[in-house]
């Protein structure tokens, strides 16, 4: 029922307005009958045992974080598994689409996408994600109706995104932001105009508690919505720049040095435990037990250790074709603090001798000079 004071919609069993407490014209009157004179005098204050009957209904209406916690961990395990689920399925299934191999791989990321949205999609068009059903909890929006599938995805993606991402990265300061921005809804929820609300909560409590509650401002909007255009332009880039890097034409010298490099390994091993129990570079292959050729790895045909900075030169056996044999791989130890003293971090890989389209990508740090 309409009021005719303020225009709010009321439920016809309704006798006073929720929005302004006036009173409502009792069901079955004679239509065109004017409404009684309300006063300009704002309604009196509830009372306190009103105030107290209408908290305890939004306790009711609104689970607490630890409900609302607790879904979200039970989605993220269904966002993990059914992709992993659809990957296998695609893997055993391969076999037959042989004939037509460029199909399948558009339909697997459908598939994919598919089951990290599933959460979305049974809060669109079901009764809720299984962590909601399980929790007695539901999505709704600020009518009281099932979001549609394009908020409830877009909702789903600023969930798992920025809210989650956001609050993972920085736990503590962020999350007090966020909620004072946008309360307990959180971001996704606020943006999207939905409410995390009881399964158990009557149609009545849910309208009365969903009223008291406010949206953020175009303002506050507009700046997330900013900022979430700019972060999603700054990933594509570097996906591109990912992407492009991989677009080399293909060279069997690129893919025998990255299985030469990995050949290196164990070397580079021996250096390693050879610091850490001495605190000083090995001066020679033999000092790590590699003296004699057949000792090194296949591949190789001459060690060299440089003992002042640990800089390790192999030298790759003939056979390995005309651009890399006889050539060098060349690995410098970079250094970190461990426990107040110094440790090998990693290894940087590259060649003085070997032309850079011949390498791998994990072999091209320039090291050109440091052992001889």
């Amino acid at each position: 029922m309409q009021c005719p004071r303020c225009n709010w919609q009321n439920h016809a069993f309704y006798t006073q307005c929720f929005s302004c407490q006036a009173p409502l014209p009792v069901a079955g009157t004679q239509a065109g009958a004017a409404p009684a004179p309300f006063p300009d005098a704002k309604a009196p204050a509830p009372k306190p045992a009103q105030k107290q009957a209408h908290q305890a209904e939004l306790v009711e209406v609104f689970p607490g974080t630890l409900p609302r916690l607790g879904a979200t961990l039970i989605d993220g395990f269904l966002m993990l598994v059914l992709p992993i689920a659809m990957v296998l399925v695609w893997v055993l299934a391969r076999p037959l689409f042989d004939a037509a191999p460029n199909a399948v791989y558009p339909a697997a990321l459908a598939l994919a996408v598919l089951g990290l949205f599933s959460p979305a999609l049974m809060d669109a068009m079901g009764r809720g994600s299984p962590g909601k059903r399980l929790l007695g909890m539901r999505v709704t929006t600020r009518t009281g109706e099932r979001p549609g599938v394009v908020r409830s995805m877009l909702r789903h993606f600023l969930k798992y995104t920025l809210t989650l991402g956001l609050t993972v990265a920085v736990p503590f300061l962020l999350h007090r932001v966020l909620t004072a921005l946008f309360g307990e809804r959180g971001l996704h929820s606020s943006m999207t105009g939905t409410f995390v609300v009881s399964s158990n909560a009557s149609d009545t409590a849910i309208q009365k508690a969903v009223a008291l509650e406010r949206g953020p401002g175009w303002f506050l909007k507009a700046m997330v919505a900013l900022g979430a255009l700019s972060a999603f332009s700054f990933a594509i880039m570097v996906a591109a720049a990912l992407w492009n890097q991989g677009d080399e034409p293909a060279n069997p010298h690129r893919d025998q040095v990255r299985l030469l490099d990995k050949a290196a390994r164990p070397v580079l091993q021996l250096v390693e435990n050879h610091y850490r129990n001495t605190g000083s570079f090995p001066a020679n292959a033999a000092a790590i037990g590699l003296a004699q050729t057949g000792q090194l790895p296949a591949g190789f045909k001459a060690l060299a250790i440089e003992p002042a900075n640990g800089v390790v030169r192999l030298t790759i056996a003939d056979g390995a074709g005309e651009p890399l044999d006889g050539k060098h791989l060349v690995y410098m130890p970079t250094m970190k603090k461990r426990k107040g003293q110094g440790d090998i971090g990693k290894w940087q890989c590259g060649s003085d001798d070997i032309a850079r389209e011949n390498l791998s990508f994990g072999c091209r740090h320039a090291v050109a000079g440091a052992a001889k």
